[in-house]
């Protein structure tokens, strides 16, 4: 799926015409979560999924309205037995969706939003989207505020919205879901009496660390990028580590695994997949990886491999709590046996420990 911010900033570029529309609230089980996005061109095309079926063929007839007007509006959807059966769908509940038309004066907003999320930091992408339930007029409705202060565009309420956003900043930061924040007239000196605004929080995309040039890692690669995660690749082989094995990876690093830790910045939005050439490889790598705050780490092999491992790194005075940490072996069971079939099992586990963080 094409990452929805670099089309933002395509379209935007190319001073083309577009209406996005974002999941902000959702109640029950519907198909995608709060944060989904849809983008729809003037000309028809759309990228994006906010659950398929009979919402986004809707959602897709109001976008069109909205380029034309120029103006946003908040869709309610509440998902019946009639609507689903229509739209294909076998799941239920309520679901709001703010639908807004982008100007090409949003497009250094953008902008930073896709470096944040390519590069690295951490930012709230802020929208007034209703004043008194009606779309905003004008412009100064839409920022990008950093926890420093620093801010890309503009809001027309000043510091005093801002310095709400940023009290907020830290628990967004820390939860990672999107959520509309409602302020009354009481609480500020304005005119208006109910002003609505999303925060969405934006940081950098996870991304899986591979340790392993070998055949899993070709089956895996494809299958992380679909499923929107960046894929980096370590092996010492040049022979092994290269674009021509690996053309949809983000990055592929030549380095000897005992220095490549220093190659590679790994926080909490870092998946460690552990899948080398041999065992004490294997070992070198977990060894460094238990030490740094990945989000997840995995290591293929044997359950008899597995505990001498974990033997000889409790002796260099690993904790037992810190293996605990480990899958391993790796994947989701599914009696997995090819390169094919493994890469599919790992994969099912990323989905599931990064849905665990979001829930």
């Amino acid at each position: 799926m094409k990452d929805i911010y670099t089309e933002i900033v395509n379209v935007l570029e190319a001073k083309e015409q577009l209406a996005v529309a974002t999941i902000i609230n959702r109640v029950g089980s519907a198909p995608r979560e709060a944060g989904a996005k849809y983008l729809v061109k003037k000309d028809g095309t759309a990228v994006g999924s906010i659950g398929g079926g009979c919402v986004e063929a809707d959602v897709w007839q109001e976008a069109r309205k909205v380029i034309e007007k120029g103006e946003g509006s908040i869709l309610h959807f509440k998902l019946t037995s009639e609507q689903l059966a229509n739209g294909g769908l076998i799941c239920g509940g309520n679901i709001d969706i703010f639908l807004e038309p982008l100007r090409e004066d949003s497009l250094n907003i953008y902008q930073e939003v896709l470096k944040v999320r390519q590069q690295g930091g951490l930012g709230i992408l802020t929208t007034v989207i209703s004043v008194d339930g009606a779309s905003p007029k004008g412009k100064d409705v839409k920022a990008l505020i950093k926890p420093s202060g620093e801010k890309t565009g503009s809001l027309f309420m000043g510091e005093e919205l801002e310095g709400r956003i940023l009290g907020e900043a830290e628990r967004l930061l820390r939860e990672r879901k999107p959520e509309v924040l409602v302020i009354h007239s009481e609480e500020v000196s304005h005119a208006w009496k109910r002003l609505e605004v999303l925060l969405e929080p934006i940081y950098s995309e996870p991304t899986v660390y591979i340790f392993g040039a070998g055949h899993i890692s070709q089956q895996l690669v494809p299958l992380v990028k679909k499923v929107d995660f960046k894929a980096v690749v370590i092996d010492d082989r040049e022979m092994f580590a290269n674009r021509d094995r690996f053309p949809e990876a983000d990055e592929v690093i030549v380095s000897e695994f005992e220095n490549s830790f220093e190659r590679i910045t790994i926080d909490h939005s870092s998946y460690i997949v552990i899948v080398t050439r041999g065992h004490i490889y294997d070992g070198l790598i977990l060894g460094k990886a238990v030490k740094t705050d990945a989000h997840y780490i995995g290591m293929i092999g044997s359950k008899k491999k597995i505990r001498v491992l974990y033997q000889n790194l409790a002796k260099e005075g690993i904790p037992e709590e810190v293996l605990r940490r480990v899958h391993a072996p790796i994947g989701i069971d599914i009696h997995s046996e090819t390169p094919e079939e493994i890469a599919v099992s790992i994969v099912a586990q990323l989905i599931m420990k990064r849905r665990e963080r979001l829930a």
